[in-house]
């Protein structure tokens, strides 16, 4: 029996973001319905306003942050093509500055019936978790739900977690690859691996660790390279050894227990990985100018030049950045979430240099469009409007439905 062929995944994707159009455009017409897949129910369009604008005003906060995020995808493609490119012209150069080009234009966000929350898709990412940050965000939160229910566990089973930042000298121009290989195996030989002459661990109580490489180029352009490292601990842990031990410089503390406490060790740990935007950096720049004996703040990704950003580029390919060891290797991937059937509500598309939302649900309430309200302001004017007295709920109209609307994630 012969088997159909696999769909092609742009072919897969332009199908599945012409749905998300059909329906967002099917939305606004009046009576327009549509069919829950797992209850059978009937539900009416109209009544997911409430919903659409909870989300419009949800997303409108965090447009300003996307808008940051493409402006600096875009000037780092073109600091690739003006300064890299003419160093080297290798198919995955150009294969980046492509992605970054191209990615998160345009998506759409609904509502997951069967997760009971909002979300958003975008129709096309870099996939450069190393270079663009909204792909670093997302990178994180994936890290964040495989280690982060298993890290809990443990600190309640009278483990501790303890979180350090451990350096090296750093490397001079040329040397970034190799100095990322070195300390990641001075790590585990001198501290995960260290025995005694009687073949007995140095840190026994050492009982997992979950480390995270960074390497920005410093102020005085050579690499900051630096692990920063949650280690899970069963007994006293002797800072004095372990700093003797590795004998470079090393902060460490340990995590309190509580609500929280974990999560943000891990959004500490498993941050952007090189500052990119402009911004920080002239804010910094700012600070140390108030102190005038202060280095001059690291450059960031935006003003290296072309050797280091080919250097750094080159170094990052097929490297492992995070990595787990003990208790915590190969931890199992956390199951996917299966958000089901979605109620698509509407479009974001960036135009004019900024993130711009839509929705065809809120667009066809009825108004005086000549005026010049936004698409929420009408619905709000509208509930105003049919205020009616006698009619119980009318002058709240959408208060009294139970809102469908937690997060967009």
């Amino acid at each position: 029996m012969l088997q159909r062929p696999l769909e092609p995944l742009d072919v897969q994707r332009d199908r599945l973001d012409y749905y998300r159009w059909l329906q967002t455009d099917e939305s606004k017409e009046f009576g327009a319905v549509f069919t829950d897949q797992a209850t059978g129910e009937t539900h009416s369009y109209a009544a997911w306003a409430p919903t659409a604008f909870h989300a419009q005003e949800q997303l409108e906060l965090d447009l300003p942050g996307y808008s940051l995020h493409h402006t600096i995808r875009r000037l780092l493609a073109q600091a690739l093509k003006d300064r890299v490119l003419p160093l080297c012209g290798a198919k995955w150069v150009h294969n980046y500055i492509d992605r970054l080009q191209g990615a998160r234009w345009s998506g759409a966000y609904g509502y997951s019936l069967k997760a009971g929350k909002a979300v958003m898709f975008w129709d096309d990412k870099a996939g450069l978790s190393r270079l663009c940050p909204d792909d670093a965000r997302e990178e994180a939160q994936r890290l964040s739900r495989k280690v982060l229910d298993p890290l809990e566990a443990l600190q309640a089973d009278s483990h501790a977690l303890h979180y350090g930042v451990l350096t090296s000298p750093n490397a001079a121009p040329g040397g970034l690859r190799r100095e990322m290989v070195a300390i990641c195996r001075r790590f585990r030989k001198s501290i995960l691996k260290a025995k005694h002459a009687d073949g007995s661990l140095v840190f026994p109580e050492i009982k997992g660790a979950l480390c995270v490489l960074e390497a920005p180029l410093g102020s005085a352009r050579d690499w900051n390279v630096h692990l920063n490292v949650i280690f899970v601990v069963k007994g006293y842990f002797d800072y004095e050894k372990l700093r003797r031990i590795w004998h470079w410089n090393l902060e460490i503390r340990k995590l309190a227990q509580g609500p929280g406490v974990v999560r943000g060790a891990l959004s500490e740990l498993i941050k952007y990985a090189v500052a990119a935007t402009v911004a920080k950096s002239a804010q910094k720049a700012d600070l140390e100018s108030r102190d005038e004996g202060a280095r001059p703040p690291p450059p960031p990704m935006l003003e290296w030049t072309g050797g280091e950003l080919l250097e750094w580029l080159r170094a990052m390919r097929g490297f492992r950045r995070t990595r787990t060891y003990g208790c915590l290797f190969r931890l199992k991937k956390p199951k996917a979430e299966d958000l089901g059937q979605i109620v698509w509500l509407g479009r974001v598309d960036y135009r004019g240099g900024r993130y711009r939302l839509s929705s065809a649900l809120l667009d066809s309430i009825p108004e005086d469009k000549s005026i010049g309200l936004s698409a929420a302001e009408r619905w709000l004017a509208l509930k105003k409007a049919l205020g009616l007295a006698g009619i119980a709920g009318a002058g709240s109209l959408g208060e009294s439905i139970p809102s469908h609307f937690k997060e967009i994630t």
